[in-house]
């Protein structure tokens, strides 16, 4: 080699280098070339269609593995000339008249000696776009050829688009531009030398290759890799569909020339510098340092297979460690590394990855990553087509393969970024505000830059995070609730303030009272910053005694009676009291510090005392669990409870005085609410315990006493609802404020429904004064809403950096109401309470886990340290207590783990539990046991007690034998694929050892021992005992043949009652063919499907006024010529009811008239799926039940339990009409309105992503709404 050429290689960066390593050994190695294959015996596929065949098994009728590539030609098109050449292409490439078949359970390849692909012609469509997509995403069948279409839209003269699609189980990207060179090449006249050899041989060859180190390798760098759980729209759906779609971002050629300059400067390429971006960014996006992403590398790496049209990438994955703390330079070495030995070890198949690693199988994901990162070449020179000038067309893709997939090209000019993502998991906002942000961390890359400090936000966005979204000023005009109370005193004395039971007090009674005991208490010694202890009952002396600390500038420290009275004591202790107020009589609260007697307040003064509190001062102490199992005290200052208070007045009081009742407990912090409501002038009921305890009794009291203002628990409401809370006909209160637990989607729902009650959501730790975030209980989904005025709510990582909209973070709170800290906990208050980033003051560190959605609400996830990990899965249960409590049988839930092992405890029906919920979430998120309760333990602040859940009863996990014929026959199978003689009915198929191939094998030995099973049901039922309850046999599957007539169906009752036996009564369809048709084989293929149906020979008999049916001997030779449509020669009587009408010319046309006894719109479709097939010489599906046995189930008792919901819906009343006249199809008359372009782009594409529904549910829901406001009625 020479010098300079050397000095040429060494230039490049390593990635290429070691790409341009493996090709010379590759070329090395191939003296002998690879050998031709011996073409007798089953060919194998190659690793890689192997894997795309188990895929099309598991989820049959995708087009995610299309392949296409568009073209516009303009000049003078000789289309014979390029169907010939299509022709030519097609008779070179073996791989193109290539198919899957499966040979005793194993899937080959079947190579045909010749294969039509004909040019389909378009003519001027409307939306060349449209027609281009359809194509594009039109599923293929592995097992029928032509896996290659070629589709020619004729725009106008001179002017046409070629659409080449293939799947991608006989090709790639590189072959695709392969062929379209050849092709091209081929129109001019061009003769191209015979290639050296085919797919196949390179398949036979691969297999015979060891693999041995290559996944050594894998195995070792992706041992213990976890799924990526990334933030979504939307919960994941049970089993992983392609719905997808497309967002192209770009970015200019400045950055995209730093960004390969910075790969220079590291030896490295453009490739691993946008690795190294999105894992960063999805490093973010997650919270988690360990990101592994997906990536196709190509491996043609010998001289025979450059110009070789077949299947040759493969998938390999690229796991990093982002370090915040490293610079990006440092971290972009890591990543070349990984690049690096992934080429090296790039053989390995991924399948074979897969199954070495023994993972858990999940329908819901790909396995290993959801998130590829792929960098394209820059376009090579465009193809020659003889005189005609070339250009490329885009595409529009409507399908994604994985979550999420990044794709970049160096256009010379610029970066051209994608990013394709699933729709059932996204939003295009959501995609959007993401490419942003990578977008952001390409412009601000640099090597010496730490990894943290490398920003996602733009400043804009960042300014509406931070400042935006927490412009919540308002201006508090009282420095102490003492204050707020005496003004209220001084405005209203004769008005009703406290009520207990019989008991009540106007404000200058409540303030006389109140002012003896303060008076006491100083005399006593208390004072600023000294605590005064409050051991009293559930009454109105507490709610006195609270104010009366208050007032003598104390600190008020509430203390549960019921708590042990070593709990008490360490209490008391802890916070350092001054004073315990008890009532008389006790002699069981301990002594700490001094002793006030309630009593001993007579005969002090009634005067206001001169108060010498400050707004700084310590107003209350609330203690609250800690994580060592020791309380902690939170000391709230009096300027935390007055913004508290100016807060209500503007949501609660609009000018009027509220009945307000308090059922929370007094040592719990929003037992605050009331007292401080009061202080503002409205009038407080403490609700004595035997009420509160008593549902019946507590919404009788909210009745009988006007009730209008209730502060709850989620939990406590749901115990309210059924007693009548919100409909008993005496009185509602008009205001719900609920706090202290999450609120879920269905309660949310409920309670927006409810008229003349309006639902607040408080959010609040006691560090941030009872509450912090507040929202309106309104549509259907629960959110914790926005802050409170003088509050600011932030949603940080770790760093307390800001995260991105729809990225869950930790909630920071900062305001007016954060608290003083932890009673003597100074470490612990350091940690929780930090500085403020990002403006004065300091910033709670909640410890919930939230995140901002694209309306600026904020959404509640969990707690931080709730997530769990099961079988390798992290869960949050709380994610599977909601998906609960979306199922009607269920009115409470809750969801914990023990052993292990997910627990759902359940208020309702768990018969079918699992089976439901397996309907929307995965396998592994369904708890393994389910226990039923009569209700949900309660702890005393209204919240579930989940200590107080019972330990479900122990099962044993023995090894169960199978039980029916079903499991012992899919065990007889699954020991047989797996070479194990003991299989139990509770062993998982891939814990045994189990992959994707074995799989296709079980379903290939079921099917051939008369079970109906797809490689889809084994993925989600892992089990035998799962999988026994929906496999079905042959028998089941098989239309049985019921011999004789048959009566009837409803509709076809009413056929005969309305119109008689009339002949043209058809549904009717003209087909455009292929000029190419073959008519015989169209004709055989219309008799086969008539044959195959039975209805569609089916004849109709009247006996003594009676109608029956049955089935006729099946007619032959239906395919007539004519020049024109005609329904004649249909008859009922005799079994014709298809007319078809062959009508030759330059476009042959077929005619299609079926009578509509028998079809209706979706057997239109069918029917011609099954022509299609059975031109094409495939053998129908099977049809399932008969039709006259579906006759005979619906005039018996099969669907009795479905009638009581059809006869409670009434006919209601007639629509208004503006004649009176006979309804007949004579009179009928058609009134067509157009919807405008943007109104039906909206319709199809916008609102059904917004209601998550189809388009026919949101027409069907306006014609609804319409007919509403005509009427005037609802029904």
């Amino acid at each position: 080699m020479t010098t300079s050429r050397q000095s040429r290689i060494d230039a490049l960066p390593a990635e290429l280098r070691e790409q341009l390593r493996r090709r010379l050994a590759g070329r090395a190695k191939a003296s002998d070339g690879i050998p031709r294959a011996d073409r007798t015996s089953a060919l194998p596929l190659s690793y890689a269609q192997q894997r795309l065949w188990f895929l099309d098994e598991l989820r049959p009728g995708e087009s995610e593995y299309n392949s296409a590539v568009a073209l516009r030609l303009s000049g003078d098109l000789d289309v014979p000339a390029l169907t010939a050449a299509i022709a030519a292409l097609v008779a070179r490439h073996e791989s193109l008249r290539t198919t899957v078949s499966v040979v005793d359970g194993v899937a080959v390849q079947a190579i045909a000696e010749a294969v039509d692909v004909p040019l389909r012609v378009v003519e001027e469509p409307a939306e060349l776009d449209q027609v281009l997509a359809d194509e594009y995403s039109r599923p293929f069948d592995l097992r029928k050829s032509p896996l290659l279409r070629a589709l020619l839209v004729r725009l106008a003269a001179g002017d046409h688009v070629l659409l080449l699609t293939a799947h991608h189980v006989i090709t790639d990207g590189a072959s695709m531009g392969i062929m379209i060179d050849e092709l091209g090449r081929l129109y001019g006249g061009a003769t191209l030398a015979e290639p050296t050899a085919q797919y196949a041989d390179y398949a036979v060859w691969q297999r015979g290759r060891s693999l041995d180190k290559h996944l050594e390798h894998w195995t070792s760098q992706l041992a213990g890799v976890e799924p990526l759980e990334f933030p979504t729209d939307r919960p994941r759906p049970a089993v992983r569909t392609s719905a997808g779609a497309v967002h192209d971002f770009r970015l200019p050629a400045a950055v995209s020339q730093r960004l390969s300059e910075l790969a220079r400067e590291h030896d490295t390429t453009l490739y691993t510098v946008l690795v190294a971006a999105c894992q960063i960014l999805l490093a973010r996006y997650t919270g988690r340092p360990d990101i592994a992403v997906g990536s196709v590398v190509n491996v043609r790496n010998r001289p025979e297979l450059e110009r070789m049209v077949g299947f040759f990438v493969n998938t390999v994955v690229l796991r990093s460690t982002v370090d915040d703390e490293v610079s990006f330079g440092d971290f972009l070495a890591q990543v070349r590394t990984t690049v690096l030995t992934s080429l090296e070890h790039a053989e390995a198949p991924f399948d074979k990855v897969v199954e070495a690693l023994r993972l858990e199988r999940d329908p819901s994901r790909n396995p290993l990553f959801d998130v590829l990162v792929l960098l394209h070449g820059s376009a090579g020179s465009q193809p020659e087509f003889g005189a005609l000038a070339v250009e490329p067309v885009d595409v529009t893709r409507r399908s994604a393969t994985f979550d999420l997939s990044f794709e970049f090209q160096d256009t010379g000019d610029g970066l051209v970024g994608s990013v394709e993502y699933s729709t059932d998991l996204f939003d295009a906002d959501t995609v959007s505000r993401m490419a942003g942000h990578l977008s952001t961390l390409l412009m601000e890359i640099t090597s010496v830059r730490r990894v943290g400090d490398l920003p996602l936000l733009a400043a804009d966005e960042r300014s509406r995070l931070l400042v935006e979204a927490n412009d919540t000023a308002l201006d508090v005009t009282a420095s102490t609730i003492v204050e707020v109370f005496e003004e209220t005193v001084a405005k209203a004395p004769t008005a009703r303030a406290l009520v207990f039971q019989d008991t009540e007090f106007t404000y200058a009674e409540l303030n006389a009272r109140v002012n003896r005991l303060a008076h006491r208490l100083i005399a006593s010694g208390a004072g600023p910053e000294r605590v005064v202890a409050l051991a009293l009952p559930r009454s109105a002396e507490l709610v006195i005694a609270m104010l009366a600390v208050f007032k003598a500038g104390a600190v008020y420290l509430p203390v549960d009676r019921g708590l042990p009275k070593d709990r008490v004591d360490l209490l008391l202790r802890d916070a350092g009291t001054t004073l315990v107020v008890v009532e008389p009589g006790d002699t069981t609260t301990p002594v700490v510090g001094g002793r006030v007697v309630l009593s001993d307040a007579a005969g002090m003064p009634e005067t206001n005392p001169d108060c010498p509190v400050r707004t700084d001062s310590t107003a209350y102490i609330i203690y609250t669990s800690g994580s060592t199992g020791t309380p902690k005290g939170v000391a709230v200052e009096h300027r935390n409870l007055v913004n508290l208070l100016f807060n209500h007045r503007n949501d609660f009081a609009a000018g009027r005085r509220l009945r307000v009742a308090t059922t929370a407990v007094f040592s719990f912090d929003t037992s605050l609410e009331g007292p401080v409501l009061l202080a503002d002038g409205h009038e407080l009921h403490v609700i004595d315990d035997e009420t509160r305890m008593d549902a019946d009794a507590l919404v009788d009291y909210v009745a009988g006493n006007g009730i209008d203002f209730l502060d709850l628990t989620p939990t406590y409401l749901r115990q309210l609802l059924p007693a009548g809370l919100l409909t008993d006909p005496r009185h509602r209160p008009a205001v719900l404020m609920l706090g202290g637990e999450a609120l879920s989607d269905e309660l949310w729902r409920e309670l927006a429904a409810v008229d003349g009650t309006t639902a607040h959501n408080f959010y609040g730790p006691t560090e941030c004064t009872v509450d912090a975030l507040s929202c309106v209980v309104a549509g259907d989904q629960s959110s914790l809403g926005r802050p409170l005025r003088n509050m600011q709510a932030y949603v940080l990582d770790g760093y307390l950096r800001p995260v991105p909209t729809g990225v869950v973070g930790e909630l920071c709170l900062a305001g007016a109401q954060v608290a003083r800290g932890y009673l003597n906990r100074p470490g612990l208050t350091a940690d929780r309470f930090v500085a403020n980033p990002f403006g004065d003051g300091r910033l709670y560190r909640t410890g919930d886990l939230v995140r901002r959605r694209a309306d600026g609400r904020l959404e509640y996830i969990g707690r931080a340290d709730d997530q769990v990990k099961i079988r390798g899965f992290r869960i949050e249960p709380g994610e599977v207590e909601a998906a609960l409590l979306r199922l009607p049988e269920v009115d409470a839930a809750a969801v914990v783990v023990r052993d292990n092992r997910l627990v759902g405890y359940v208020v309702g029906d768990t018969s079918s539990l699992r089976e439901r919920l397996r309907e929307s979430l995965p396998d592994y998120m369904v708890p393994a046991v389910f226990v039923q309760l009569d209700e949900l333990p309660v702890s005393s602040t209204g919240k579930l007690d989940r200590k107080a859940l019972p330990a479900p009863v122990a099962q044993t996990a023995e090894w169960v034998a199978p039980r029916t014929d079903n499991e012992r026959l899919l065990a007889e199978i699954w020991a047989g694929v797996l070479g194990s003689d003991r299989i139990g009915v509770r062993d998982n198929f891939f814990a045994l050892g189990g992959d994707s191939i074995l799989s296709i094998q079980v379903v290939s030995r079921a099917r051939a021992a008369g079970l109906r099973l797809t490689s889809r049901d084994l993925f989600t039922h892992q089990t035998i005992a799962d999988l026994a309850l929906v496999v079905r046999t042959e028998a089941e599957v098989a239309a049985p043949v019921i011999a004789g007539p048959a009566p009837l169906t409803p509709i076809q009752h009413w056929f005969f009652e309305t119109y008689g036996p009339l002949n043209h009564f058809t549904m009717s369809m003209l087909l455009e063919l292929p000029a190419d048709v073959d008519r015989a084989r169209l004709s055989a293929a219309i008799d086969t499907v008539i044959a195959h149906h039975e209805a569609l020979h089916t004849r109709f008999t009247c006996d003594d006024g009676v109608w029956r049916q049955e089935p006729a001997a099946a007619p032959t030779g239906i395919l007539e010529d004519g020049t024109e449509v005609s329904r004649d020669g249909l008859d009922i009587t005799t079994g014709r009811m298809v007319k078809a009408i062959f009508i030759p010319g330059e476009t042959p046309l077929l005619f299609l008239a079926i009578h509509h006894l028998v079809v209706d719109g979706v057997s239109l479709r069918l029917l011609l799926g099954d022509i299609e097939a059975a031109y094409d010489g495939s053998a129908p599906e099977p049809t399932g039940t008969a039709f006259t046995q579906w006759a005979h189930r619906l005039n018996g008792h099969t669907f009795d339990e479905d009638l009581p919901y059809w006869q409670q819906i009434t006919d209601g009343e007639p629509l208004p009409t503006d004649h009176i006249g006979e309804n007949t199809s004579g009179s009928t008359r058609t009134m067509t309105v157009s919807l405008g372009r943007e109104e039906t782009d909206a319709l199809l594409h916008k609102v059904p992503d917004v209601y998550r529904t189809q388009v026919n549910d949101v027409l069907l829901s306006a014609l609804g709404q319409a007919l509403a406001d005509w009427t005037g009625r609802d029904d």
